[in-house]
């Protein structure tokens, strides 16, 4: 039930269209110390993208490459997002979206089949509280896990730790959920 009450909670922010408001809280200044530990300080190696990682199913350990294009408010959780899947205004300078971390320039349908749910759960199995620290939308992260697949097909990536790979430049017009 817990996951189903971040799914759907998760959903309704994937879904939402380009221009809306933004969540406060999105980019939190400082992770929790339990968080911090997950930040590797290399990149690992023999990552798959999360299409190829949705196509392979579960698995004990998976490392996925991907864009963080949401993140649920005072949890660590988020949706990681293919890379093939451009953010909006990535390609398209000219899209003129103020909100290009919502990838609301593609169809919901789009957006659903190129993301994966990725989750820090607690040894009850709950989601953990807390900020991700320096991670924010639209960064290029890898992240290691488990990778889970539930009765509803959906894919959850339990990490146990992530390395930010890079974060992209927005317009000077754009200015970063905070």
């Amino acid at each position: 039930m817990r996951l189903s009450f971040v799914l759907a909670c998760l959903s309704l922010v994937v879904v939402a269209g380009c221009g809306g408001d933004v969540p406060k809280s999105v980019t939190p200044a400082a992770g929790s110390p339990e968080l911090a530990k997950l930040a590797l300080a290399t990149k690992p190696a023999g990552a798959v993208s999360v299409l190829d990682a949705r196509k392979g199913g579960a698995a004990d350990s998976r490392v996925v490459s991907g864009r963080i294009a949401n993140v649920v408010s005072g949890f660590a959780v988020f949706t990681l997002m293919d890379s093939s899947l451009p953010y909006c205004g990535e390609k398209n300078k000219e899209d003129g979206c103020k909100t290009p971390w919502d990838y609301c320039c593609e169809s919901s349908d789009t957006r659903t089949a190129n993301s994966l749910l990725v989750e820090v759960r607690d040894a009850k199995g709950k989601p953990v509280a807390g900020s991700l620290g320096d991670l924010r939308l639209l960064d290029a992260v890898t992240v290691v896990g488990k990778l889970t697949k539930d009765e509803h097909g959906n894919h959850v990536l339990l990490a146990t730790g992530w390395h930010r790979d890079a974060r992209p430049e927005l317009p000077a017009d754009l200015r970063w959920p905070n």
